[in-house]
């Protein structure tokens, strides 16, 4: 009987021999036969193999989705795609069976074979169960059975010790492996099943093999025979190919898909990204319903498998790594079983980095996850060194449903893990982020080998950022032009205060939503205090700096700072009513509607997107970015605007310019400009020098010409 999936019982490779339980005998008359119960129809928990076949992968699978805690229905319904839908008790029966099956399986392993004197170790394993946990009696009950001056009490607890250790071994401690050791022990006896006993589907295995005769037959038509040839005829095709098969729906050309996608490595052949991303993926996702409740999401939002933000992604069971190629399977100091539990672990060390840092890790190692698990099909645990090359490659230029085409919030369903082909030093950047990891996790003993440590780096370049994404003279002239033809008021005087400080002060965005007028400070000029004032604060890689303040930046931030006391005067701003000056932003909100915090709801827009209510109605560097762009938009329009493409522009083009600008006064000297920019290396601020062509082109000039 063809099950929703067209495919048989069972693969014949593992031919399975198929009992009628309750099938009643076809002489019988339809009188005499006995009326149908609701529900399972008789017959269909015939469909049930018995004792005597070998073991298929896919079986396996089930077996240790069943253990981990995974319903069994669920189980059947996500690795058994070949014995159809099953209900509880159908798959309750199969596990059964299944059990005898793999026990049988490793009694008759064959002679020749070198592991079979590993069977019954392996066997054992498989059917060992914890001890039962003795009763041991209180002390109070204990020393009701002598005599009430028989024993000081000191040696009443000396003797019931003896008890505790002849009951459960020494130090109280039980004397039998505890069931998580047990659960152990089973997991790891049964990946050696799948790896020494179980089959696998072979590339030229014939279809018939593998999936139902009348599937097959539909597929012989368009001269498809074997595994292999199914899944390049499938990629052929396009996301419609089932609509060439007569009968065969959506669903069940899902199922049959996810199959083969599981099995896409044995066969040989992958599955086109694009078809498995929007048959499977997208809509098809049973294995966000396998996963028990201690791996949900952090967030409380439902799982999904597929090209998601690495929170809601739902990571199949069979890809969680415990049983990678690299694993040591030793205690390891994360304390971590599997490759999602190892990436949690790792982003918990990364609590003292910086809020920017920890971004950049966790977007480095996202993408890693999902191209691992999404495109290679593969554990974390198991990615080879080839494989990471593969993955630079891949950065380098990533198929268009891996690429968003505009900024959106990360619970749209429009979110992608990258914006476009990244960038050498943006993929060196991300190279060394999961460097960082995979060499973590083999100090911790978590992984038997660093794969990563032997993937060279991009070639270095000596012009490693392009610091002459900056203003010109008569650029910064367009912008003086527009700013003055804006009407003011609050919003123009904020976005002067803002070009100011991050021109003036060569702040970084992040760094200049972050001030408040507690980090500003008096200079002192020879012991004695001065008229001039400063920033101090601690920057990226918290290094200390202090950045002198222009007397015009100044009296522009102290313009946007009485311009909050108005708004919060008039309403606009009343929940920051009596916070102290130190506590205010440089840069601050205009409308506290701005500033609520608000549960999220999924959107394309970043107004859906769950937000924290703002304590103090600092400007967030989004926020500070879209003012920007919006300006030097209005920008663009000058006619003055020259050769510079404002609609490239961003905050750090105004840091580049006070770099340039810095260099120039203070007359290249480069400790000087290295302070004020707050490099970690000065060979950083040397590339502004080596960008000026002011030297080279008065060099050039020089020159006496020959004819």
């Amino acid at each position: 009987m063809p099950d929703a999936l067209g495919l048989p019982p069972g693969p014949p490779i593992d031919r399975l021999q198929v009992v009628d339980i309750e099938e009643d005998p076809p002489a019988r008359e339809a009188a005499e036969r006995p009326r149908r119960r609701r529900g399972r129809p008789p017959g269909a928990k015939a469909r049930i193999a018995s004792a005597g076949a070998r073991i298929s992968a896919s079986e396996t699978s089930f077996m240790r989705a069943v253990l981990q805690g995974v319903d069994e229905k669920l189980a059947a319904n996500r690795y058994l795609l070949h014995l159809g839908s099953m209900d509880r008790r159908a798959a309750g029966s199969y596990r059964e069976q299944l059990q005898q099956r793999i026990e049988l399986a490793l009694l008759n392993l064959p002679e020749h074979l070198p592991q079979r004197e590993q069977g019954p170790r392996i066997l054992a394993q498989l059917l060992a169960r914890p001890e039962p946990t003795p009763e041991l009696p209180t002390l109070e009950e204990f020393a009701q059975g002598f005599a009430e001056d028989m024993f000081s009490e000191k040696e009443l607890i000396a003797l019931y010790r003896e008890q505790l250790d002849d009951r459960f071994g020494e130090s109280g401690q039980r004397a039998g492996p505890t069931a998580a050791e047990i659960l152990r022990g089973k997991l790891e006896a049964l990946h050696w099943v799948q790896l020494h006993v179980a089959q696998h589907p072979q590339p030229g295995d014939p279809t018939q093999l593998w999936l139902d005769a009348a599937i097959c037959a539909k597929l012989r038509v368009h001269g498809v025979l074997s595994l292999s040839d199914a899944i390049g005829w499938i990629n052929l095709q396009g996301r419609r190919w089932h609509a060439q098969l007569p009968g065969v729906g959506r669903t069940r050309a899902q199922r049959l898909l996810l199959w083969l996608s599981d099995h896409q490595e044995a066969i040989g052949v992958r599955i086109h990204h694009r078809i498995a991303q929007e048959m499977i993926y997208a809509e098809f996702t049973p294995a966000a319903s396998l996963l028990p409740e201690t791996l949900g999401s952090a967030r409380g939002t439902p799982e999904m498998f597929g090209l998601v933000p690495l929170e809601s992604l739902a990571w199949p069971l069979d890809l969680l790594g415990d049983d990678g190629l690299f694993r040591s399977h030793r205690p390891n100091t994360l304390k971590a079983h599997t490759d999602r539990e190892a990436v949690q672990a790792w982003f918990a060390t990364l609590a003292e980095k910086s809020a920017a840092t920890q971004d950049s890790y966790r977007r480095a190692v996202e993408r890693l996850v999902l191209w691992a698990l999404v495109e290679r099909r593969t554990h974390l645990s198991s990615l080879a060194t080839e494989d990471f090359i593969a993955f630079k490659a891949f950065l380098r230029a990533p198929p268009a449903h891996w690429c968003q085409k505009a900024p959106v919030t990360k619970g749209s369903e429009d979110w992608r893990p990258l914006r476009g082909p990244l960038a050498d030093l943006s993929i060196q950047q991300t190279m060394s982020a999961i460097a960082t990891m995979y060499r973590d996790w083999h100090a911790s003993g978590y992984l038997d080998a660093n794969a990563v440590a032997s993937v060279r780096g991009s070639k270095r370049r000596d012009m490693q950022m392009d610091v002459m994404r900056s203003f010109s003279n008569e650029a910064l002239q367009a912008i003086r032009t527009t700013l003055q033809e804006m009407p003011d008021g609050p919003v123009k005087r904020r976005l002067r205060a803002a070009i100011l400080l991050l021109q003036t002060a060569g702040l970084r965005r992040a760094e200049a939503v972050n001030m408040t007028w507690g980090h500003i400070e008096r200079v002192r000029l020879d012991n004695m205090e001065s008229d001039i004032w400063a920033l101090r604060f601690a920057g990226k890689g918290k290094r200390e700096r202090m950045v002198p303040l222009k007397p015009e930046t100044l009296q522009a931030l102290e313009a946007h700072y009485h311009d909050r006391l108005a708004l919060i005067e008039s309403g606009a701003l009343a929940s920051y009513a009596g916070m102290p000056k130190k506590d205010c932003p440089l840069l601050g909100v205009l409308d506290e509607r701005l500033a609520l915090g608000h549960a999220g709801t999924v959107g394309d827009l970043a107004s859906n997107a769950r937000r924290e209510t703002n304590a103090t109605g600092a400007l967030s560097a989004a926020r500070l970015h879209g003012v920007l762009k919006q300006f030097f938009r209005q920008v663009q329009q000058q006619p003055g605007a020259g050769d510079t493409d404002f609609l490239k522009a961003s905050a750090h083009w105004l840091r580049h310019t006070f770099a340039h600008q810095s260099l120039r006064s203070s007359g290249k000297d480069l400790a000087v400009v290295q302070q004020l920019l707050g490099h970690a290396d000065i060979s950083t601020t040397g590339i502004y020098v080596k960008a000026d062509m002011s030297s080279r082109v008065a060099a050039v000039l020089g020159v006496e010409a020959a004819v």
